[in-house]
């Protein structure tokens, strides 16, 4: 969680921890994998990422990044694990402001 004290003109930005996602096994080039780590993402990351297509091209490759982990792996895992995975990154990504002079739509 970010804090900010506009008083004192600064921002205080806290680590994101990593995230372990756990999930039925999977094997892959002679292994049985059953967890991956997501580390903490990268500008660097995100932009890459944002190279790379649709949505799920996108996510799959930062969960290939975060996670060091092979692009055939990631393409093995439940879309189970990307839609967690995207929550995790999601903690990463600038969020969109309204346009301007746009009230947002209730809801």
């Amino acid at each position: 969680m970010d804090a900010q004290n506009d008083d004192l003109g600064e921002d205080v930005i806290e680590e994101i921890p990593p995230r372990v996602i756990r999930f039925p096994a999977v094997e892959y080039n002679g292994a049985t994998v059953t967890e991956i780590t997501l580390q903490p993402l990268t500008i660097e990351m995100i932009m890459a990422a944002q190279k790379q297509g649709n949505e799920i091209a996108q996510a799959s490759h930062l969960i290939q990044k975060s996670a060091g982990i092979a692009p055939q792996l990631v393409a093995k895992l439940s879309p189970k694990v990307l839609e967690v995975a995207s929550r995790y990154f999601a903690r990463f990504l600038p969020s969109d402001p309204p346009a301007a002079g746009v009230a947002p739509s209730p809801g």
